[in-house]
């Protein structure tokens, strides 16, 4: 079964200068058990552009069947989409919360040789 993550803690982008353009997005949280796994973010289909340029996500991830812990874990999860002309920052959602990243921030953009060196960084 597949829920929301309990609780998203970071986000980082950044944008392949592919044709068409390709935003790539990871983000880090927590989840409120073990065994979570596949976590993933989803985005937001809109019918009409939203007005304050974010493009929303809900980070999701296959939920565990069975005995688990009652802890505390990390998780995280990526999405590449095509980047469209109207997107100014993204805005993941969590069960508890939500993160909001500017594609203008710098301090939240990942150098392209990271990406390609080492895959998708994962936040921390």
């Amino acid at each position: 079964m597949e829920a929301k993550v309990y609780s998203v803690e970071s986000a980082c982008f950044h944008i392949n200068k592919s044709n068409p353009p390709q935003l790539v997005v990871s983000a880090g949280g927590q989840v409120n058990s073990s065994g979570w796994s596949n976590g993933r973010l989803i985005p937001w289909v809109y019918i009409d552009q939203p007005k304050d340029g974010i493009q929303d996500f809900d980070f999701v991830a296959t939920a565990p069947s069975g005995f688990v812990l009652w802890v505390i874990s990390p998780i995280s999860g990526d999405v590449t989409i095509e980047m469209q002309d109207w997107m100014k920052g993204v805005r993941i959602h969590s069960s508890s919360n939500n993160v909001e990243v500017m594609l203008d921030d710098e301090s939240c953009a990942v150098d392209s040789r990271i990406v390609a060196t080492m895959g998708i960084p994962q936040p921390v």
